[in-house]
């Protein structure tokens, strides 16, 4: 059994070294700091800040909605 195993991965390594490999080359990517991003993080304030709007959306979001949801029952 561990015999057969055996012959099989070897078959298995030797059928793919003549393969082309995943990356071919018709493209290139750059290794740019800050390029995988949709958005710039030269500009520390403006980063804080959108980082801060974003976050600060998200967490404050269940607290706008339970109290509109408040204000349409009448209780506040």
């Amino acid at each position: 059994m561990n015999a057969a195993i055996f012959a099989r991965t070897g078959i298995r390594a030797r059928a793919t070294i003549g393969a082309t490999p995943l990356r071919s080359g018709n493209y290139h990517w750059t290794n740019d700091g800050g390029k995988n991003i949709p958005f710039s993080t030269k500009n520390k304030p403006a980063l804080a800040f959108g980082v801060t709007a974003y976050l600060g959306t998200g967490f404050a979001l269940p607290f706008i909605a339970s109290y509109w949801q408040a204000y349409k029952a009448g209780r506040v």
